[in-house]
């Protein structure tokens, strides 16, 4: 449906107490369907019999219904103009009026309250994700975007760092018989500490944009779902029978696993990943509203609780991580010997929480899969990210802001050396 006001595309957001309503991300107003306006308003039975009656006057508008495209009646009630369609009773509320009619026809035996601004905030946060340049339209915001000076300017710092120690390395490199010196190293390393910096710079910034998108998506009931990227909260529910855990056997709707063998380089030993992987089966996630189908393929994966299978002293993994490793096909033996291998396996349990952030999904030959009242399924997107983790969204924002932070710290103080080493030559 579209906005009466900016012909925006109405946004179906869930409400505290009541039906998911229809809000307009510019802020123009909310529509109601027939009946909804009996969730907000604790003194509905006064409020009927005001509408249509000596409390107001209808007229006829040139403004069509959203739905049936009818022309609507405009009437003033308590000082509040409702917009309604005659043939589907739905109504159109400016911003502010739903929450006048709510102070206005009060009397009920349970409070209801609604938080109207909240649900503009929530449309233009879900705008500004899913469509950031529809949203720079809509808000006709003509400056640039949020720190990018800052970003210019350390950028531009960092390449003329960089460049002036290019510079310098060239000349002395030119004016340097190689029979004589050999090449300055030092100028490498103070190269490769600037590339570093700006490397661990830009991990920070990708940690940021990724803790923006968590904090900008409202958490939605699984019921009230829509096409595009939704964050959801839920405990998990097997589709059928439940997995095996290949290394511990542990039963469990996902798991994730690697294989890394320990390999020795010069002097020094490291362990090589050799085989990873992830459980395919999809699962539920249930809340108070319904549940949903979550396809994991893709998906970005938090899941801290690794468990490890070790060799022991005499360099024998436990039997089920041999029968894992048979099961797998992965070899256990060399042509020098056996391998020293080590396995991780990360799981989500039967009715565990967890989080998922994603995109809501119509399905394609698999609607006999989906429970939820909207008919959909979360997936991976190849425009949004697509996460699960088995641990709530505070514990995932304070993960992503230390891993931010180190990031930005790092590619300054990197940055910071090699112009304090280069000045001091």
């Amino acid at each position: 449906m579209k906005c009466l006001d900016c012909d925006n595309d109405l946004l179906r957001l869930p409400t505290a107490q009541g039906p998911d309503l229809d809000v307009c991300p510019s802020g123009h107003g909310l529509w109601l369907d027939a009946g909804e306006v009996n969730c907000f308003v604790e003194d509905y039975l006064s409020l009927k019999q005001a509408v249509g009656s000596s409390g107001g006057v209808a007229v006829r508008t040139q403004t069509k219904c959203p739905r049936c495209a009818i022309q609507l009646e405009s009437e003033t009630i308590a000082g509040t103009t409702i917009e309604r369609c005659k043939v589907c009773q739905g109504w159109w509320l400016s911003r502010g009026g739903l929450t006048h009619l709510n102070e206005t026809y009060k009397g009920a035996a349970v409070t209801i309250r609604i938080d109207e601004q909240e649900l503009y905030a929530c449309a233009v946060a879900r705008t500004k994700t899913l469509q950031p340049i529809a949203y720079d339209q809509l808000t006709r915001g003509n400056a640039a975007p949020r720190n990018m000076w800052f970003w210019g300017l350390f950028f531009g710092v960092a390449l003329a760092i960089a460049g002036l120690i290019f510079v310098a390395g060239i000349q002395k490199f030119l004016h340097t018989t190689r029979w004589i010196r050999p090449p300055d190293v030092m100028l490498f390393y103070l190269i490769g500490g600037v590339v570093g910096g700006l490397g661990l710079f830009w991990y920070g910034w990708t940690v940021q944009q990724r803790k923006r998108l968590i904090e900008s998506i409202p958490t939605s009931p699984i019921r009230s779902l829509a096409l595009g990227l939704v964050e959801i909260g839920g405990q998990t529910e097997a589709d059928g029978e439940l997995l095996t855990s290949p290394f511990n056997e542990l039963p469990c709707v996902f798991y994730s696993y690697a294989v890394e063998e320990r390999v020795r380089s010069g002097k020094s030993t490291r362990w090589k990943t050799i085989a990873s992987g992830t459980s395919e089966r999809p699962f539920f996630v249930r809340d108070a509203t319904g549940r949903v189908l979550v396809v994991p393929a893709g998906a970005t994966l938090i899941l801290p609780d690794e468990r490890i299978s070790k060799a022991n002293w005499l360099g024998e993994l436990p039997p089920l991580a041999l029968a894992g490793l048979r099961r797998l096909g992965i070899a256990t033996h060399g042509w020098m010997g056996s391998k020293t291998l080590r396995c991780r396996e990360a799981l989500i349990r039967q009715d565990e929480s967890i989080y998922v952030l994603g995109t809501a999904l119509a399905p394609h030959g698999m609607s006999h899969h989906i429970a939820n009242e909207s008919r959909l399924f979360i997936g991976d997107s190849r425009d949004h990210a697509f996460i699960i983790s088995d641990r709530s969204e505070k514990d995932i924002l304070s993960r992503l802001t230390w891993q931010m932070w180190a990031g930005f710290l790092g590619g300054l103080v990197c940055v910071a050396a090699c112009a304090a080493l280069f000045l001091n030559r």
